[in-house]
């Protein structure tokens, strides 16, 4: 299903948006950088587990990272030079 955003979002989303977003007051964050370009890739929550696949915008590369192996700060990826 499709939602009409002609006429703005429905209240459900609104709704949905703004409980999600409330959820994440008070939590941390942490900055994932490109495994390639080292620009910042994607932003995480402490409260982040798995993988996440993201797209740089800096160099047009993908890169998976594991969010709980980052944890502690340390960079598990070194950069790659081609």
């Amino acid at each position: 299903m499709k939602l009409d955003l002609s006429a703005g979002l429905p209240q459900e989303v609104l709704a949905k948006v703004r409980r999600h977003a409330d959820g994440t007051n008070g939590l941390k964050t942490r900055v994932l950088v490109c495994h390639y370009c080292e620009h910042k890739a994607i932003i995480v929550f402490e409260d982040s587990r798995g993988h996440v696949k993201a797209k740089c915008k800096k160099c047009n590369r993908e890169s998976i990272y594991n969010v709980v192996l980052r944890r502690n700060g340390k960079v598990v990826f070194r950069r790659v030079k081609e």
